[in-house]
C-alpha cells in the first residue's frame, strides 16, 4: 500500500498552519483554479438524499477532460458514520462520498437528467492508510476527493463508469478507491429489474422479515445504537449467519424510498458482520485492539426484495496476508447471492496480548 505523504507546493509557501492552507495546497498541486469550498452542501437532489444532514458533498471543479476534484465535509456528529472502538474515522464515508460523487457528476458535468434515472452500483474498491481515517469530534473535516472518471461501455444507449478517487484530508494523502456504476432510464432498469430477481415463493413474503430473531449488540458490530444494528441472531442457524434486519425508518439507511434493499444497507449489514465475526475470533484481545478496516472490495450482483428474508453469511479469508484479519461476507436471499465483500484489517499482535495478560494478572 502506497505510504501517507503530504502534496507538494507547485510553488514555495510558508509552512503549512491550519487545515485551510494545506487543502488549498492540495487544490493547487492538483490543478484547482479556484478554492474549493467546504460549506454549504450541494442540493440534496443532486445526490439523491431526502435530508439536508445526509449530504457530504460541498463543491466540485472539473480539471481535466475526465478529472474532477470533489469537495466534501465530514461531520462528526453524523447519525450513523462515527468512529468504532479503534477511535479512527468510519471508512464507510469514503464509500457513500464516492456514491454521492457518482451521482452528483453525472448530474453536473455529464448531463445525466436529475428525474427518471435509476443509478445501479456494480462494483466498488477500497484502500486505506494502516493507521485509519482521522476523526475530529469539534470540526467537520476537509476533504478532497482526486477523481477520474473512465466509460466503462462502448454503446452509445448506456452510460456506465468507473470513477477512481485519491482521498486527501487536511493535506494529506488517505487511500484510493474504485467505484463502478450504470445509469439506467425507467424502461431499462425494469427490464433488469425483473431479471435480476430472486426466485422467492410470494405466500413467504411478510413485513418483518427478521420476525423471530434478536438483535445483536451494538458493541459487537462496531456501532452505537440499538437501532443502528443490521444483523440479528436466528434460532437454530449456523454460528456463521444472521438475518438481516431492517428499520425502514432509519434516517439514513432510509433516507428516501426504495423499490428493493439500498445497496449501502447491504455494504453495511456485510461491514458488521466482519467486526462482529472479528470480536468472536479474537474474544477479549478485540478490546484492545478494536477491528479496523483497511481494505474493502465488494461485488452488487443482484437486487434484494423488502419482503422476504436475507441471511447474512460470514468466513474468514483463509490467507488475509502478514499480520491480517480478513472476512468475506455474502448476503443472500432464496437462491440468489445479493453481495459479496472481503473486509481485511490488522490482526492482534499475539507478542502485545502475551503483554497485556502479564499486566492484567
Amino acid at each position: 500500500m502506497q505510504a501517507v505523504h503530504t502534496v507538494p507546493a507547485a510553488t514555495p509557501r510558508p509552512a503549512v498552519t491550519t487545515a485551510v492552507d494545506a487543502m488549498e495546497i492540495v487544490n493547487n498541486a492538483l490543478g484547482s483554479t479556484r478554492r474549493l469550498r467546504f460549506a454549504p452542501t450541494v442540493e440534496r437532489r443532486l445526490v439523491h438524499k431526502a435530508a439536508d444532514s445526509q449530504v457530504l458533498l460541498t463543491d466540485a471543479e472539473q480539471v481535466g477532460k475526465d478529472r474532477f476534484l470533489v469537495a466534501a465535509a465530514w461531520s462528526p456528529d453524523h447519525l450513523l458514520y462515527r468512529p468504532g472502538p479503534s477511535g479512527a474515522g468510519d471508512p464507510t464515508l469514503l464509500v457513500e462520498s464516492m456514491r454521492q460523487s457518482a451521482i452528483y457528476l453525472s448530474h453536473t458535468f455529464y448531463g445525466i437528467p436529475a428525474d427518471g434515472q435509476h443509478f445501479v452500483l456494480s462494483h466498488l474498491s477500497t484502500d486505506i492508510v494502516p493507521r485509519g481515517l482521522p476523526f475530529d469530534e469539534s470540526a467537520a473535516l476537509p476533504v478532497v476527493l482526486d477523481v477520474t472518471c473512465v466509460r466503462t461501455s462502448t454503446r452509445p444507449n448506456r452510460f456506465s463508469m468507473q470513477l477512481s478517487v485519491s482521498l486527501y484530508i487536511h493535506g494529506r494523502w488517505y487511500g484510493r478507491a474504485d467505484f463502478r456504476w450504470a445509469v439506467l432510464p425507467q424502461g431499462a432498469y425494469d427490464v433488469l429489474r425483473h431479471r435480476n430477481r430472486p426466485a422467492l415463493d410470494a405466500a413467504c413474503a411478510t413485513d418483518d422479515p427478521a420476525a423471530g430473531t434478536f438483535a445483536l449488540s451494538p458493541g459487537t458490530v462496531g456501532r452505537h445504537q440499538d437501532r443502528d444494528v443490521l444483523l440479528a441472531e436466528v434460532p437454530g442457524a449456523p454460528e456463521d449467519t444472521w438475518r438481516l434486519r431492517m428499520d425502514r425508518g432509519h434516517p439514513v439507511h432510509f433516507d428516501h424510498g426504495s423499490d428493493h434493499v439500498p445497496g449501502m444497507v447491504l455494504l453495511e449489514a456485510l461491514n458488521q458482520a466482519a467486526h462482529a465475526s472479528y470480536v468472536r475470533e479474537f474474544g477479549a484481545v478485540s478490546r484492545l485492539v478494536p477491528w479496523m478496516v483497511s481494505s474493502l472490495e465488494a461485488e452488487f450482483s443482484c437486487f434484494g426484495e423488502l419482503d422476504h428474508p436475507i441471511d447474512i453469511v460470514v468466513r474468514p479469508l483463509p490467507e488475509p496476508g502478514p499480520s491480517r484479519a480478513g472476512f468475506e461476507a455474502t448476503a443472500v436471499q432464496g437462491d440468489r447471492t445479493l453481495t459479496g465483500a472481503r473486509f481485511v484489517g490488522a490482526a492482534p499482535s499475539w507478542t502485545l496480548l502475551a503483554d497485556w495478560e502479564a499486566v492484567t494478572c
